[in-house]
């Protein structure tokens, strides 16, 4: 007679218990590796880095974003160190078939950098560098889910700006005036 144990070994509860500690271990040593988890970056071959600056910066300070309405755009330019700190907050109603319409808000910070090329290294970080880059980080822990999708729409927009012969200033549609404060090169970002 075959003797059968209270518990199943390798059943499907088991499995799952497996798979959550495994995800919750890789949650809390990636973060403490130095692994940016909600990172997005382009290199733009023979593209001078103050062009690519002037369009990074023109694509920080434009509140479009598709598929979101933008109830906040905030945008911090640091020229010392090529760097624009956005904060945007975004809303939606997400409306798919068969399920009741879904009202979203977000709010979305992200650092965009603008590096320039480094083919001995950069003297900060000793990353090595062929091209100049536009990386995108989100200042999130948790980035949402829509990061990757709304960074690479940024590049693309930064990309269509790079290829067009004129730079456009960008107009801020809301009443008020764009958030931009002078800063000392290398120094605290500030806003009026």
């Amino acid at each position: 007679m075959c003797r059968r144990s209270s518990r199943m070994q390798n059943s499907p509860s088991d499995a799952l218990r497996l798979i959550a500690r495994v995800v919750a271990f890789v949650a809390l040593v990636l973060p403490s590796t130095g692994c940016a988890m909600g990172t997005a970056s382009r290199p733009y071959p023979g593209v001078d880095v103050d062009r690519l600056w002037a369009c990074t910066v023109a694509v920080a300070e434009d509140p479009t974003v598709e598929q979101w309405h933008t109830v906040e755009n905030n945008a911090w330019v640091s020229r010392g160190d090529r760097r624009v700190e956005v904060m945007r907050v975004l809303e939606r109603v997400l409306e798919q078939e068969g399920a009741k319409p879904e009202y979203q808000r977000q709010t979305w910070s992200m650092t965009l950098r603008v590096l320039p090329a480094a083919p001995e290294g950069d003297p900060e970080t000793g990353e090595v560098r062929t091209d100049p880059e536009v990386r995108i980080e989100s200042r999130s822990s948790r980035p949402p889910a829509q990061f990757w999708i709304f960074a690479d729409d940024m590049l693309d927009a930064i990309d269509a700006r790079v290829n067009d012969p004129v730079v456009r200033p960008t107009v801020a549609p809301t009443k008020q005036p764009p958030r931009l404060g002078p800063v000392v090169p290398g120094g605290p970002l500030q806003s009026p």
